[in-house]
């Protein structure tokens, strides 16, 4: 029998968790494929090994060495109540998106999640949250509903390899074996990190937070700063933005970005 008193994510969580997971439901983001489309076009990708490969650099460099960390102490800051600390860091975050599509993404899907967090929920979320595009936005929504950050970044990153391993299934082809096995791989890469990351983000907060929520903009930007450098994270990807901005001027494609 499995011992369920020692389960801590709550049956309303679990749904919760499964519902921002989801590609389909609420924000149809199966309609990007985040650079995969490129990549296959550009003979990048080509097989099972090698959209493995690619997806588990992806993972490394811009899922766990980058968006989880500014999700996480986007969550922080928020659960703090240091509102101008987690905009800046959300700020950032936009202005690091580095190909139009990139943008254009990031911003259609915090629409559509607002869409549905408005019209299903009834939150009535403030317009200028989404405004720095959807990570930002699950981040708002995940403290919200009083996520941890392990399930928020397990969340987050989950969604994102799902969608990518979906579209090489479209796309390459692959066999639905062949991307369940990748998938597999991906979530197994992604869980052997999740805790371990997520200390590193709560501990970096800890130790560079402000005492004060009333900083001049300048100290923000150098705390931001400092977080990065404490986190070791950056989202210089100029090979992945390559690919998206090839995208952009792709004869045929089946997805928007």
């Amino acid at each position: 029998m499995i011992d369920t008193s020692a389960q801590s994510t709550q049956p309303d969580q679990l749904g919760q968790l499964l519902m921002l997971a989801s590609s389909n439901l609420p924000i149809g983001s199966y309609t990007y494929s985040q650079g995969v489309e490129s990549a296959i076009e550009s003979g990048v990708i080509s097989d099972e090994a090698s959209t493995l490969v690619f997806m588990q650099d992806y993972l490394a460099l811009a899922v766990i060495g980058y968006e989880l960390p500014v999700l996480g102490l986007i969550m922080l800051a928020l659960g703090q109540g240091n509102d101008a600390l987690a905009t800046n860091l959300a700020h950032d975050y936009h202005a690091g998106l580095e190909s139009k599509e990139f943008v254009l993404e990031s911003q259609q899907l915090a629409q559509a999640m607002v869409s549905w967090l408005n019209e299903v929920l009834s939150l009535g979320i403030p317009a200028e949250i989404p405004e720095d595009g959807y990570l930002p936005l699950f981040a708002h929504i995940a403290q919200h509903w009083q996520l941890s950050l392990a399930q928020s970044m397990t969340t987050y990153g989950f969604a994102q390899l799902e969608n990518m391993v979906l579209a090489a299934v479209k796309t390459v082809p692959l066999g639905q074996m062949a991307g369940q096995r990748i998938l597999w791989q991906l979530q197994s890469d992604l869980g052997a990190q999740i805790d371990a990351l997520s200390d590193d983000v709560q501990h970096a907060f800890d130790t560079l937070r402000p005492s004060s929520d009333s900083l001049e903009e300048q100290d923000y930007q150098q705390l931001c700063q400092d977080l990065y450098e404490s986190l070791n994270i950056s989202n210089n990807l100029p090979n992945l933005a390559i690919l998206s901005s090839m995208h952009e001027e792709q004869y045929s494609r089946l997805f928007r970005s």
